[in-house]
């Protein structure tokens, strides 16, 4: 799909992946709105990426129809909707206290706000000639990390999800893509760096969703993603020792 001129939004894009996105997209002559809860990191990309921003956080209802209103007034439509925002906990469901609304918030983030702004936003979405969404999940949708149960689980139902809504789609001519992003050197990885993890560049890896949205590549399995939706496929049962062996 052609990038130059598309109205793009990025939730979470006020640090992160998201961030990156909105440096590299707007880089390609897209006009970006950034989303979050932190409107002191939000205001510091957009001035430093001349991108536009809108504070929202994403698992407030009132919220979401605030950014549906705002993009609607400023724009009048919308081209794409990147759905990035999204949290990582490691959890030892026999050795940690766990809290009720700790379990609700990572799911509520990680899956139930995507599929409700990909919902509100859909009739903005068929104003644009080119339209698409973008589910960002990860290379943990192919096979589970053990230390983030949550986490893996939420992002193989966004999978699922995004692969539904690409068929579902068709006929309204809207993009679903999906980009699995495999452990990237952000803040959402700090509590599992090792010297036996390798991290790929946040850059790097922006840099092949953004080619892979150029040439329509509807499931972009950036970097070590690629072997892990291949191994996943053949050796599954491998796979997921190796990820449950890298953290002991």
């Amino acid at each position: 799909m052609k990038l130059k001129d598309k109205i793009i939004l990025i939730t979470g894009g006020n640090a992160g992946i998201g961030a990156e996105m909105a440096r590299q997209l707007s880089k390609q002559g897209a006009k970006i709105i950034i989303s979050g809860r932190n409107e002191e990191t939000l205001r510091g990309v957009a001035d430093e990426y001349g991108v536009d921003y809108i504070r929202c956080d994403v698992t407030k209802e009132a919220d979401q129809y605030n950014l549906l209103k705002e993009v609607k007034t400023r724009y009048g439509k919308l081209d794409v909707l990147i759905n990035n925002a999204g949290i990582m906990k490691k959890y030892a469901f026999a050795e940690d206290e766990i809290t009720l609304s700790n379990i609700r918030n990572e799911i509520e983030i990680n899956t139930i706000s995507p599929l409700t702004l990909t919902y509100l936003f859909l009739p903005l979405l068929k104003k644009s000639s080119e339209p698409a969404v973008v589910f960002v999940s990860s290379g943990l949708a192919y096979v589970p990390f053990p230390a983030t149960p949550i986490y893996s689980g939420t992002k193989a139902l966004m999978h699922h999800c995004a692969q539904s809504l690409r068929h579902q789609f068709k006929g309204d001519n809207i993009k679903v893509f999906e980009l699995l992003p495999p452990p990237t050197d952000t803040a959402l990885a700090d509590n599992f760096r090792t010297p036996s993890v390798k991290l790929m560049p946040v850059d790097k890896m922006v840099a092949e969703f953004v080619q892979g949205l150029k040439c329509n590549k509807y499931e972009i399995a950036a970097g070590m993603s690629k072997q892990m939706r291949i191994i996943s496929r053949i050796a599954p049962n491998f796979l997921f020792k190796q990820l449950a062996n890298t953290f002991k």
